[in-house]
């Protein structure tokens, strides 16, 4: 009986072992299975890749630097901007113009009537027929004071009516010229009830205050007319800023309600004081025109500072998933397949198309990357698959 027990407790410690063997064998399996898998390896066959479009580049050593904003709108100068009124009171009798209309200068832009008008031009046709009979007087009393015929008081008289009568001549004559109408028409006996108003720049119409019927008191505006030929930029720069400002400097700059387009211009003036908000003006011109230009648009403009050479690569390269950003280094190239290791970088900002390569590791010139197509295979989009 005791011989049984005996044999009994041995069989228990040879299964005992073995278990105990079998568990370390499947636990060293398990763990050499852990280290040939690594998750930051992808791999994609070579007609896969190429079905996908992708593409490979090195990186190349670009110039970056750190950005400052300012803000600002669109304008041009007072010379490319007119408001439009008159000298002369009246009823607007025609006009045929809308906002976005474009005028050349000299266009007739509305015609205004007002019965005053008439007595104006009376004024001036009865002003010179006695300016004609006094002009006569004046050279025979003068002649006669010549002669001592007549005292010089007399003389004195006649030559005052003549000269008065010459200055008013010439007053109504260029308030007549105001008016652009013709005083030898005038003269001659062509009166008109209405006068004309005509465009004094070239451009399109921004701005419309009238309507037919509609009265104008003198130097009310009538219409506003913008040339945009020639915009620029208005600008404000914080007052730290201002070291780093400097004149025919090269910025960029964005309309964001319209369009996601980069625009270059430059720094053409700065302005001379500090205003209350503690930001200085800056005017900048844009060096090439766009059709989404308007006057008084928003812009965004940035100028750069503290420039320095860095590697770096498309912006197509780097992909943003979970709040990391990552690019894809070629680690092999096999006969029907690419493998890539996946390496997190910094989220730099976006600079000519491209950004810049930094990472935690050395970064070597001649390597590899997946600069196109990146996203899709990180995210499964494309038919690569984890090695």
């Amino acid at each position: 009986m005791k011989k049984i027990h005996l044999i009994y407790i041995f069989l228990i410690l040879i299964i005992a072992g073995c278990n105990s063997s079998n568990q370390k064998q499947e636990s060293d399996a398990h763990t050499d299975g852990e280290e040939e898998h690594n998750d930051d390896l992808i791999s994609i066959t070579k007609a896969q890749f190429e079905n996908s479009n992708f593409e490979l580049g090195k990186s190349d050593s670009l110039d970056f630097s750190e950005k400052i904003n300012v803000r600002g709108v669109i304008d041009v100068p007072p010379k490319n901007k007119a408001s439009v009124s008159t000298f002369f009171e009246g009823y607007v009798s025609k006009t045929s113009l809308l906002i976005g209309d474009v005028v050349k200068k000299g266009d007739v832009l509305v015609e205004l009537s007002n019965p005053d008008y008439i007595t104006i031009q009376q004024d001036y046709v009865e002003n010179h027929a006695s300016l004609e009979y006094l002009s006569s007087e004046f050279q025979r009393k003068k002649n006669l004071l010549e002669d001592k015929v007549i005292s010089q008081k007399v003389f004195q008289e006649t030559r005052s009516l003549f000269k008065a009568a010459e200055a008013k001549d010439k007053a109504l004559k260029k308030k007549i010229e105001l008016m652009h109408l013709n005083p030898n028409r005038i003269l001659n006996g062509h009166f008109s009830e209405k006068i004309k108003i005509y465009s004094p720049i070239s451009g399109k119409i921004s701005k419309m205050y009238i309507s037919h019927g509609t009265y104008v008191a003198k130097s009310e505006a009538m219409m506003e007319i913008i040339d945009t030929d020639h915009v620029h930029l208005e600008l404000k720069a914080f007052e730290k800023d201002m070291g780093y400002l400097k004149l025919n400097q090269d910025i960029e700059f964005q309309i964001p309600e319209v369009s996601d387009s980069i625009y270059k211009g430059y720094i053409r003036l700065i302005g001379a004081e500090i205003g209350n908000d503690r930001s200085i003006k800056v005017h900048a011109h844009p060096k090439q025109e766009s059709k989404h230009f308007r006057v008084g648009m928003f812009v965004k403009a940035m100028f750069s500072i503290h420039p320095q050479k860095m590697l770096a690569l498309p912006e197509a390269a780097f992909a943003d998933l979970d709040n990391h950003t990552y690019v894809l280094k070629l680690k092999e190239k096999q006969k029907d397949a690419y493998i890539f290791e996946k390496i997190e970088v910094e989220n730099t900002d976006v600079q000519n198309a491209h950004k810049a390569l930094v990472t935690s590791g050395d970064i070597d010139a001649d390597t590899v990357y997946l600069i196109r197509g990146t996203f899709d295979l990180l995210t499964g989009d494309s038919a690569g698959h984890s090695h």
